[in-house]
């Protein structure tokens, strides 16, 4: 019996050959579970925890363990550079370099306010920018202003344009702009713009680019800033860059707060703005019309995170 344990120092060729199959089986089931089960191997080696033992433990019993590290991840992990396969069989490296001190790890939960939103519009006069500021304001619990610091747009409701995005560094494409594999099967299909906003690259270089960098370009939006009765003034023109927005469906009460990056659209496109394709869908401006509210808030020390407000 303690020969068939390995105790015999002379091993028959039969056992040695059922040692050999084992051990390619091993090998080949070590292989089988890194391919599909990437994300709790990534997780388990920042626990110091060999492919071999997450591999008999078994994923289902890390899935608790694997979730937690993605919300960790999500507001201050620093991932490296990952090659994924996308569901149309080609290979995209998905960009995830964020600067770790960037990143901000308090997210205050709000309520969902839509339907008080959608309510409090409903039968309003969408051009009466007294009442709606007002009414915006005490809904949201933000300061919502048609004028800020006596500058103002040409208008504060009309027709959103879906835009593509933009680059937010030279060189940034749409093989290093995605941060996961999930938002590149969503997002891509509106393609990039072709360069940065009116203002410049968000960020000078890919290693600058921080997590607020990333936020700014995903809800980024257009205006005419060019038409503002305040224009003329180089001040003022700066004045517009990252200014933070709400933007409001008066349909369906969906908000969104997001930042000036870009000018336009053009006159003759019959549009007022623009908004990044994640605006244009978080909105669901596809399904209800195009037609927004777009007003300033008031928010001097960078307060209000951006994206979508009061849905939960």
């Amino acid at each position: 019996m303690l020969d068939i344990l390995g105790k015999n120092k002379n091993p028959s060729a039969s056992f040695q050959s059922l040692s050999q199959q084992l051990e390619q089986k091993k090998a080949s089931v070590v292989k089988e579970f890194e391919e599909k089960h990437k994300e709790a191997i990534r997780w388990a080696k920042k626990k110091g925890i060999k492919t071999q033992e997450l591999a008999q433990k078994g994923a289902r019993g890390l899935a608790a363990g694997v979730a937690a590290s993605a919300m960790v991840m999500s507001v201050g992990a620093v991932p490296t550079h990952q090659t994924i396969q996308s569901s149309g069989g080609s290979n995209h490296q998905i960009s995830k370099e964020i600067r770790k001190n960037s990143i901000k790890t308090s997210v205050n939960a709000r309520e969902d306010v839509t339907k008080e939103v959608k309510n409090k519009l409903s039968g309003q006069n969408l051009y009466d920018e007294r009442a709606v500021s007002k009414k915006l304001t005490n809904v949201l619990k933000i300061p919502v202003k048609a004028q800020l610091n006596g500058i103002r747009l040409n208008a504060t409701y009309g027709i959103m344009g879906y835009e593509s995005h933009l680059a937010r560094y030279p060189g940034d494409n749409l093989s290093t702009h995605f941060h996961s594999e999930i938002e590149y099967n969503h997002f891509a299909k509106a393609h990039m713009a072709g360069g940065p906003g009116a203002w410049g690259y968000i960020a000078p270089n890919r290693q600058s680019l921080t997590n607020e960098d990333i936020e700014k370009e995903k809800y980024y939006l257009v205006a005419q800033t060019w038409l503002s009765p305040n224009w003329g003034d180089a001040s003022v023109k700066q004045w517009f860059r990252h200014r933070k927005m709400v933007v409001v469906n008066p349909v369906n009460g969906r908000v969104i707060v997001g930042v000036l990056e870009d000018a336009g659209p053009e006159e003759s496109t019959g549009r007022q703005f623009g908004g990044s394709p994640e605006v244009y869908e978080e909105l669901d401006l596809f399904k209800t019309g195009p037609k927004v509210l777009m007003y300033f808030v008031d928010d001097p020390k960078d307060q209000i995170p951006l994206g979508g407000y009061g849905r939960i």
